[in-house]
């Protein structure tokens, strides 16, 4: 849990903000399009895809942008846990059941 005194780190958001509307677009997003959309300038844009794209959050096809690999197996892995939670509660509940 963050402290109440905890400053927010407005890059992050930025990436937030970025990264949702990517990721709400049925194709790939221009970034003068993600510019128009989130309110940040086209230079911070750039700037923030060139380094998602380092770190595979964002894959460029042509000029434009979709998630990338990283995003997905980063959801693959939340899904996985997930799902061992899943059949294990449902372990439980049979057994329940049995009692």
């Amino acid at each position: 849990m963050a402290a109440k005194s905890c400053r927010k780190i407005e890059v992050l958001n930025q990436a937030d903000a970025i990264l949702s509307f990517i990721g709400a677009a049925k194709e790939p997003v221009s970034i003068a399009d993600m510019a128009r959309s989130t309110g940040f300038s086209v230079d911070s844009c750039f700037r923030q895809m060139g380094t998602m794209e380092e770190l595979r959050w964002v894959t460029k096809i042509g000029s434009g942008y979709i998630l990338g690999g990283k995003i997905a197996e980063l959801r693959a892995r939340k899904k996985a846990a997930l799902e061992v939670q899943r059949d294990a509660i449902n372990k439980q509940l049979s057994e329940m059941e049995e009692e």
